[in-house]
C-alpha cells in the first residue's frame, strides 16, 4: 500500500470498482502509484511506488499523449483514451483507459484512478460492422442506378467475361452459393472461387450483390 498513508484516499469504494475492469491503478498528482490491482503483472503490488509512466511506457517523464490521468488533474473531469497494440506475437489489441479524479475535503483532485479495459473484441466487431455497412452502401447506390436506368459501372477496356464466368455469374445473382455453384456445373469450389475473383476484377465490382446488380442491368437473371 501506499508509503504515505495519512494522504491515501479511502480505496474500499474504488477496490470494489476495480471489478468492473481488467486493472485499477490509483495515482497522486505525481504520478506516483500509490494502490495497484494488475492481473496481467506477475506481483502488481511491484509497482506500488513508481511513476505511472514508467509502469506503463517506460519513460522518464509524463506521458504527453494517449494518457488519461494527465488531463485529470488539469480539469478534474473524467477522461478516457482508447490504445491499439501489437502483441509479439502478431496479435492486435485494443484497450480503452479511463481515468476518475479522486478529490480530497477541500474538493482539490488529489488522486486519479486509472480504470483499463480490453476492448479487442469490441473493436473488431465494430470494424466488421463497419465493413458490411460500406458494401451495403455501395450495393444500395448501385441498385438506385439500375432503377434510374443508369448503365452500371464498367472499367474502360474490361477484359469480356468468359463463358463459364458468365455462367457463374448468373448462379452468383440468383443467389446459389459457392458449393451450389459447383454441384450444379460440375466443378470445384476452387474453381468457382477462382471464377468468382475473376469476375469481380473485370467488372471492377467489390460483393456478389453488385455483380447480381451488373448481371441484372445486363439480362443475364
Amino acid at each position: 500500500m501506499s508509503h504515505n498513508q495519512s494522504q491515501a484516499p479511502d480505496l474500499t469504494a474504488w477496490q470494489v470498482l476495480a471489478s468492473l475492469g481488467d486493472s485499477l491503478m490509483i495515482v497522486d498528482r505525481n504520478y506516483r502509484v500509490i494502490w495497484s490491482k494488475e492481473p496481467l503483472m506477475e506481483d502488481d503490488q511491484s509497482v506500488v511506488g513508481q511513476r505511472c509512466y514508467r509502469v506503463f511506457a517506460d519513460r522518464d517523464t509524463p506521458c504527453q499523449d494517449s494518457c488519461p490521468v494527465r488531463p485529470v488533474f488539469a480539469d478534474g473531469r473524467p477522461h478516457s483514451v482508447e490504445r491499439h497494440m501489437v502483441t509479439s506475437a502478431g496479435e492486435e489489441i485494443w484497450r480503452e483507459a479511463k481515468a476518475y479524479p479522486i478529490v480530497d475535503r477541500r474538493g482539490v483532485v488529489a488522486f486519479a484512478a486509472r480504470i483499463s479495459f480490453d476492448i479487442t473484441h469490441r473493436k473488431k466487431r465494430q470494424s466488421r460492422l463497419e465493413g458490411e455497412l460500406m458494401t451495403l452502401e455501395r450495393s444500395l447506390e448501385e441498385i438506385n442506378r439500375l432503377q434510374l436506368g443508369e448503365m452500371p459501372f464498367q472499367p474502360e477496356g474490361a477484359v469480356p467475361l468468359t463463358r463459364r464466368e458468365l455462367e457463374v455469374l448468373r448462379l452468383t445473382a440468383q443467389g446459389l452459393s459457392k458449393p451450389r455453384i459447383a454441384h450444379v456445373l460440375g466443378i470445384s469450389q476452387n474453381t468457382v472461387k477462382r471464377h468468382v475473383v475473376n469476375i469481380f476484377n473485370k467488372l471492377g465490382v467489390n460483393d456478389r450483390a453488385q455483380a447480381a446488380v451488373w448481371a441484372a442491368r445486363q439480362g443475364l437473371v
